[in-house]
């Protein structure tokens, strides 16, 4: 400990932040992170010991008529659909920040300037923006996750969205294949990923309809379309779209040429929402950019290479509500020794260790976290990919 009562080498102890009470730090700085921001799945209240899970499928029950019988009689026990168990593995993510002997050394140059109140305010900064930057990576995470199982039905873990770490790895929704289409040929919307060209045969409108009707023969009205917000924009700007729009708009139209230009005329956000009018479904945009780190061989240098989180032109349909649950492994609580600290986040799921090598003068801050989002009802899930 210095002098002046600031200890340099130690973040928590230099921004007066109580080791013990780390974990309530974090809920008071980081609210906005632990609350509810996946749509459609929310922390699983119990957390499981091991990394296994074994979950019952949630059925949509489906009622039946009442039977015909005689007076006298009683009817027949109608059936229950059962139980079924979805079951998988859990994947582990983590992060990890070091604070060197320049940042101990600016902190004293701080203190020597301004005083022990000035660093102390100036260490709170940067132990927050530490915080934030792990945190942050995790619910970044997490929502890549959530957006690859809605829209692919899988997490696939690679090269390249996990370049420094574990690959070749698959987290399936365990949706069925049938649900699946993949539209080829002309009767996809576009002939190429680059949408230069519209296929001959084309037809969005039954295409979602047919979509819209496999849920309802599952007796599902209230209906979710899901997609990335830049294919939504692409689609919006298709012509046999565009005549939809303008035909539903405007009764008068006579012509597709004419239907096209009143289509043409709205904001991209008002034809999203005219298109779900039409098929009387909701509509929701995805707008979600993830980034990894990874190292260019060329030059040497870590690069930031940016992805979108939810598959291209893949549409998703599925109950509007509640999707399933975010699976969590409780985590192991290391002994605190050489004045560290740990504490947990995220519905207890997140442990952060904080500890320092008393070697090399390195103060280390590290994340890690147990946990898949899961689909509970899996065969009420549909997915539709246009080109």
């Amino acid at each position: 400990m210095q002098a002046t009562g600031l200890n340099y080498y130690d973040l928590l102890q230099s921004a007066q932040v109580d080791p013990s009470q780390l974990s309530i730090w974090l809920d008071v700085m980081f609210e906005k992170y632990n609350t509810a921001m996946w749509d459609g799945f929310v922390f699983d209240t119990t957390p499981l010991i091991g990394y296994k899970y074994e979950q019952f499928q949630a059925e949509l029950q489906i009622s039946v008529m009442a039977s015909y019988i005689n007076p006298d009689s009683q009817a027949l026990e109608q059936s229950t659909e059962g139980f079924s168990l979805l079951s998988g593995s859990i994947p582990t993510i983590g992060t990890r920040l070091s604070r060197d002997e320049k940042e101990v050394r600016d902190l004293m140059q701080m203190q020597k300037n301004f005083g022990d109140a000035q660093a102390a305010t100036i260490a709170g900064k940067q132990l927050f923006l530490t915080f934030d930057k792990m945190l942050k990576s995790h619910v970044n995470a997490i929502t890549y996750q959530r957006n690859q199982m809605v829209s692919k039905g899988k997490l696939e873990i690679l090269d390249q969205n996990n370049p420094q770490g574990l690959v070749n790895a698959v987290y399936s929704a365990q949706i069925p294949a049938e649900n699946f289409t993949v539209l080829t040929g002309t009767s996809a919307w576009w002939t190429s990923a680059a949408r230069t060209t519209e296929g001959s045969a084309a037809n969005p409108i039954k295409d979602f309809e047919d979509k819209v009707l496999q849920l309802n023969d599952l007796e599902i009205d209230n209906i979710t379309v899901e997609a990335d917000i830049l294919t939504w924009k692409a689609v919006v700007k298709h012509s046999k779209v565009l005549q939809a729009i303008g035909y539903s708009l405007n009764p008068l139209v006579t012509t597709d040429a004419i239907a096209i230009a009143v289509g043409t005329n709205l904001t991209t956000d008002q034809r999203i929402a005219a298109f779900g009018n039409i098929l009387g479904v909701t509509t929701k945009a995805i707008n979600h950019t993830a980034r990894v780190e990874k190292i260019n061989k060329t030059t040497k240098k870590v690069e930031k290479v940016k992805m979108r989180s939810f598959a291209e032109n893949a549409f998703t349909f599925y109950p509007t509500g509640n999707l399933g649950t975010i699976k969590h492994v409780l985590p192991l609580i290391p002994p605190t020794n050489n004045g560290g600290a740990v504490a947990q986040y995220f519905n207890g799921s997140l442990l952060s260790r904080v500890y320092s090598d008393i070697n090399t003068n390195v103060q280390y801050f590290n994340t890690v976290q147990s946990v898949l989002t899961v689909i509970d009802k899996p065969v009420y899930i549909f997915n539709l990919v246009v080109v």
